[in-house]
C-alpha cells in the first residue's frame, strides 16, 4: 500500500523534524512514538523493507553503539528502584521515541536523495523556534510596549536557557554551510538560519550560551577555516545589547552570595552517598533536588539559574557511576564517529563541513552540561538523536565504517 511506502514515511519524517520542537515539551516523545507506529506498519506492509532491514542488520552494529544500548538498558533497570517511577518512566520514553527516529534514519530513510531535504527540514525547525522568539521581543517592545526581559519570552521552550542551548545546535553547522557557498539561493537560507539562531542565543540573556558562542567560533576557525573570525566581529556587537549579561560576569560560578556550585554540588553528592554508585532512578532529579532545597534558604532566590546542577551530577544522581561511564562512552564514540564520518572521502562536501559544524556545537554542549543540565531534555535530545540519525545513514549507505 502506496500509504504505508518508503515515502510517505519520508514525507512524514520531514514533518516530525520541522514539527518537534514547535510541541509542548510533554508531548514530545508521542512524536517518534506515532514514527515508530507507522515505521511498524510499513515494514510490514512492504516485505521487501522488512528483508532488506534484516540483512543489514546482520552486517552493521546495535544502531546506536554497545554503549547507549546499555545506557538505554540501565534507564530501563532504575524502574525497579526508583524512587519516583512515574518520572523514571516518562524520561525513558524520551529516549526511547529518539531512538526509534534515529533508527529509520540511520535503517530507512538514507538514500541520498533523502538526506539533503532532511538537512533542510531540521535547520527549518530551528528556524521556526527562532523566527518565533524574535516576533515575540518585537511584538512586546513596539505593540505592547513592554521593556525587553530575556526571561519573558522563550519561544516554544520551557525557559531561558533551554531555548539558548537548543539554537546552539543548529547555529555552527549553519555557519559552516553559509561559508561553504554550494549554491547561492542554499547560502542565503542558512545566513538566515545562523542569523536567527544568533539574535535568539544573545536575547536569552544566558552567559553560558553567549560563551559558547565565541569558543565556537573559535573552533570553526581552527578546524575548518579562518574566515569564521570574521563573524566574531558582529557577534561581539550583540553583547551591548544584553545588560543582564555584563552584570553578571562576576557571579558567572556562584548560585547566591552565600552558595557557589561547586559547594552545592559537593553538598549534594554528601547527601546522596548511599545510592552514588546505582543512582535513585533515571529523571528523578529533580525531586531530590526538591528535597535538598528544604531548610536551605540560601538557594531560594536563584533569579535566572533555573537548574543550579549540571548534567554530570544530575547523570550520577539518577543512574550512579555506571551511568556515568556509559554516558561518557556515548559521547567519546559520537564524537569519534562525526570524525571519521567528516575525513571521509565518500562523504558530500557540503556534508562534511555541516558536521564540522555539528562537532562544534556537541563540544559547546559538553561546556553547557558542565555549568547546567539540560541536556537530557527532550528538545536537546530530539534535536542531537536527528543530526546523528542523518549522519549514520548517510555513513551506511556509502559504506563508511567505524562510525
Amino acid at each position: 500500500m502506496e500509504l504505508f511506502g518508503r515515502n510517505q514515511l519520508f514525507k512524514l519524517m520531514l514533518i516530525s523534524i520541522v514539527l518537534y520542537p514547535l510541541v509542548p515539551g510533554k508531548y514530545t516523545p508521542y512524536v517518534g512514538i506515532f514514527m515508530g507506529l507507522y515505521f511498524v506498519v510499513h515494514l510490514y506492509v512492504d516485505k521487501d523493507a522488512y528483508q532488506k532491514l534484516r540483512r543489514g542488520r546482520r552486517h552493521n552494529k546495535l544502531a546506536y553503539g554497545l554503549s547507549t544500548f546499555l545506557f538505554l538498558i540501565l534507564q530501563v533497570v532504575t524502574i525497579t528502584y526508583s524512587i519516583n517511577p512515574l518520572s523514571t518512566l516518562k524520561g525513558i520514553m524520551i529516549y526511547g521515541s529518539a531512538f526509534i527516529l534515529f533508527f529509520i534514519l540511520k535503517y530507512e530513510l538514507n538514500r541520498p536523495n533523502f538526506i539533503i531535504p532532511l538537512v533542510r527540514a531540521y535547520f527549518l525547525s530551528g528556524l521556526l523556534v527562532g523566527l518565533y522568539h524574535v516576533g515575540q521581543v518585537v511584538y512586546d517592545e513596539i505593540i505592547r510596549g513592554i521593556p525587553f526581559d530575556p526571561l519573558t519570552n522563550v519561544s516554544f521552550m520551557e525557559n531561558a536557557p533551554l531555548l539558548a542551548y537548543f539554537m546552539l545546535i543548529p547555529l555552527f553547522p549553519a555557519l559552516g554551510l553559509y561559508i561553504y557557498k554550494d549554491e547561492n539561493h542554499e547560502s542565503r537560507f542558512y545566513l538566515f538560519v545562523l542569523s536567527v539562531a544568533l539574535i535568539s542565543v544573545f536575547m536569552t540573556g544566558s552567559r553560558i550560551a553567549v560563551i559558547c558562542v565565541f569558543l565556537g567560533l573559535g573552533m570553526l576557525s581552527f578546524l575548518y577555516s579562518l574566515k569564521f573570525l570574521i563573524a566574531l566581529i558582529p557577534t561581539g556587537l550583540f553583547i551591548v545589547l544584553i545588560p543582564v549579561f555584563s552584570k553578571r560576569h562576576g557571579q558567572f560560578f556562584a548560585l547566591s552570595g552565600e552558595m557557589s556550585r561547586l559547594s552545592f554540588y559537593i553538598q549534594v553528592v554528601k547527601e546522596n552517598l548511599s545510592t552514588i554508585f546505582f543512582g535513585k532512578g533515571f529523571n528523578t532529579f529533580d525531586e531530590t533536588f526538591g528535597r535538598f532545597m528544604i531548610g536551605r534558604s540560601e538557594l531560594l532566590n536563584l533569579e535566572l539559574v533555573n537548574k543550579p546542577y549540571n548534567a554530570v551530577i544530575q547523570v550520577v544522581m539518577e543512574m550512579g557511576i555506571i551511568g556515568l561511564v556509559l554516558g561518557a562512552l556515548i559521547i567519546i564514540f559520537k564524537m569519534r564517529g562525526i570524525l571519521q564520518y567528516s575525513k571521509s572521502v565518500k562523504v558530500q562536501p557540503v556534508l562534511k563541513v555541516m558536521y564540522v559544524g555539528v562537532l562544534v556545537s556537541m563540544t559547546v554542549l559538553i561546556l553547557v552540561g558542565i555549568m547546567d543540565s539540560y541536556l537530557v531534555d527532550a528538545k536537546i535530545v530530539y534535536s542531537i538523536t536527528i543530526l546523528m540519525g542523518i549522519l549514520h545513514g548517510d555513513a551506511k549507505w556509502k559504506g563508511i565504517t567505524k562510525i
